[in-house]
């Protein structure tokens, strides 16, 4: 009867956050139209440029900074005069598809797989995450990728012809995000971890990742004498070690550095050979340790920050008051979403927090360690915005769901869930994650 009662439960509960999802998605519709079109801004406007002239018949023309896919993405779905609405939809059904592959997983690894539809609508609905299916940046398409390649890894990593289908996922993921390209080789090594054909799986999928990512490499050796996908890890550097606000547009260091940059030198290599000295002197005048302290008092912050991309883009945001984002969007509206993406964020670390801290030491938790692992030693050098958390807000997510699960059946969580050991540190690392998230604007002032 107890074990009904839960299901029952749970199946309240799926329909609640589905609902919840479906009216931050009609706020976010409505608002990003409404009285008038959002303003974009950055990276945005890049790829809007870069994809009209792809629809015009012409080449992209971004330089290797920016991996060469969503352009292309962008100019199947962007209606006539740049309407983005055809982009929204697709974005949103993409975000549908992360959620529902993240709630297989689920099913698949975790606890009360029962559950999984609470999981999938949460991933579906979380106003950090959600906003960015209706704004022109690669973080949906990206992800999509990344965890279609997951749930292979996780329901059907034995097959050879899925290990290709792995590579290609992969491969498209980096033509769209350079996020995981460094971590390609290891991402190949649970292949070979489960029985049979150890050696075949992961040389399948290396092949499939070659062949895909081969033609953008071989297209930009020909026009930029550089044979890469896209590199913008020495200009992220160069940026990341010349942050200085504790939030996300606290400083305007990209706007003084890049046009820096684009007339240092006449081409994409020699501006990289310019930046390779800068940077040798930046380290070598300041010292590492001098640099680490620094970027590990802002760094996490910005990365932490609850003042997201969609919170900058309302009233009030830094971004509104630079003229970009929404534009007199409905306030009872904008005020819904600024308080739904707070709370639900807040909610998101503690729970995150507890999930990390209790959880079983399982392949999956030691998978999911790792990656926020690489995160967490990627974004302490580069550049970093809190627009690059949304990646791992899943897996952050996966977390939670994991913490709320154990909370409610205690033999489901690992060791540390059962003692009071567990509690304090779960309880730390949430102090630390919530203080990265609101202190950054207090210390900056």
């Amino acid at each position: 009867m107890r074990t009904v009662g839960w299901r029952r439960h749970a199946a309240v509960a799926a329909w609640l956050v589905t609902a919840f999802a479906i009216g931050v998605h009609a706020l976010l519709f409505w608002i990003e139209q409404s009285p008038e079109p959002r303003q974009l801004l950055g990276d945005e406007r890049t790829y809007l440029q870069a994809a009209l002239r792809v629809r015009a018949g012409e080449p992209a023309g971004l330089e290797p900074l920016w991996p060469p896919l969503y352009p292309y993405f962008l100019a199947l779905l962007l209606g006539p005069g740049g309407d983005r609405r055809g982009v929204e939809v697709a974005q949103v059904i993409l975000l549908a598809g992360v959620a529902w592959l993240v709630g297989d997983i689920w099913r698949r690894l975790g606890p009360a797989p029962a559950r999984s539809p609470v999981l999938a609508a949460a991933v579906l609905g979380v106003p950090a995450l959600a906003a960015f299916a209706h704004y022109l940046w690669p973080e949906i398409l990206h992800l999509f990728f990344v965890v279609a390649a997951l749930w292979i890894l996780a329901a059907r990593r034995q097959s050879t012809l899925w290990a290709a289908a792995y590579g290609v996922l992969l491969a498209l993921a980096t033509l769209t995000k350079l996020l995981l390209a460094p971590l390609l080789p290891a991402l190949l090594l649970p292949l070979a971890l489960s029985p049979g054909r150890r050696v075949l799986r992961p040389v399948v999928a290396a092949a499939a990742i070659l062949l895909v990512l081969a033609p953008a490499a071989l297209r930009n050796r020909r026009s930029y004498g550089v044979a890469v996908v896209a590199d913008s890890s020495r200009f992220n550097l160069w940026i990341g070690l010349n942050d200085r606000a504790r939030t996300s547009f606290g400083d305007s260091v990209i706007e003084r550095e890049f046009p820096i940059y684009l007339q240092s030198a006449p081409t994409f290599r020699e501006r990289q050979e310019i930046l390779d000295r800068k940077i040798r002197d930046f380290v070598r005048s300041a010292g590492w340790i001098r640099i680490l302290r620094q970027q590990l008092g802002r760094q996490y912050f910005r990365l932490l920050d609850k003042d997201n991309f969609l919170i900058e883009q309302l009233p009030g945001g830094r971004l509104a008051e630079r003229g970009a984002g929404y534009r007199r969007p409905n306030p009872a509206a904008a005020s819904a979403l600024r308080i739904a993406s707070h709370a639900t964020y807040a909610a998101l670390l503690v729970a995150a927090a507890f999930g990390m801290t209790w959880a079983p030491q399982r392949g999956w938790h030691l998978f999911g360690l790792s990656l926020l692992a690489y995160a967490a030693g990627l974004f302490l050098l580069l550049h970093v915005k809190s627009r690059y958390l949304a990646p791992f807000l899943p897996l952050l997510l996966f977390y939670a769901f994991f913490a709320v699960v154990a909370w409610r059946e205690p033999a489901a969580g690992g060791a540390l869930r059962r003692h009071w050991l567990g509690w304090l540190l779960g309880g730390i690392l949430a102090a630390v994650l919530l203080g990265l998230s609101l202190a950054g604007p207090l210390l900056d002032r």
